[in-house]
């Protein structure tokens, strides 16, 4: 009776333990998953150079968006590091907005992201150097 009686005491420490552990795991992956997609919300860069039109240039890449979901037409909100905050539109060519807007777009050349101003100097406008930071994220759409 003795070997009975200790093998249910561990077994139900053990059961017990087990049940904790996995508590533990849930409470942990749920805190994970948010964090990582309050990560995939925005896009921190750097301002890699201020090319000859005047438009800012920054390290990223398109597969940073494509891993977010951000298309083409999306909405994005620029903040830099002067504190300024922008609303740009994210597009294909220069002409997809009118003349005077906020825009963002691939470089044809290097593939980099540049935020610029159609037919605009955003550099000057803004007063932005290069090596300074720069955080996008989407803006939510409304729903129609």
């Amino acid at each position: 009776m003795t070997f009975t009686y200790r093998f249910y005491l561990r077994g139900g420490v053990t059961f017990a333990s087990l049940l904790i552990i996995a508590a533990l795991l849930i409470g942990c992956s749920t805190k994970t998953g948010t964090q990582e997609s309050a990560a995939m919300q925005q896009l921190s860069a750097t301002l890699t150079e201020i090319d000859d039109h005047g438009n800012a240039v920054t390290g990223l890449l398109s597969e940073a968006f494509t891993a977010r979901g951000w298309q083409l037409g999306d909405t994005l909100e620029a903040t830099f590091a002067t504190g300024q905050t922008i609303q740009l539109k994210f597009v294909e060519n220069y002409g997809d907005v009118p003349v005077g807007n906020y825009l963002g777009r691939f470089s044809t050349s290097t593939g980099r992201f540049k935020i610029a101003i159609n037919r605009g100097d955003i550099a000057e406008t803004l007063q932005l150097k290069s090596a300074s930071k720069v955080t996008l994220r989407k803006v939510a759409q409304p729903a129609q």
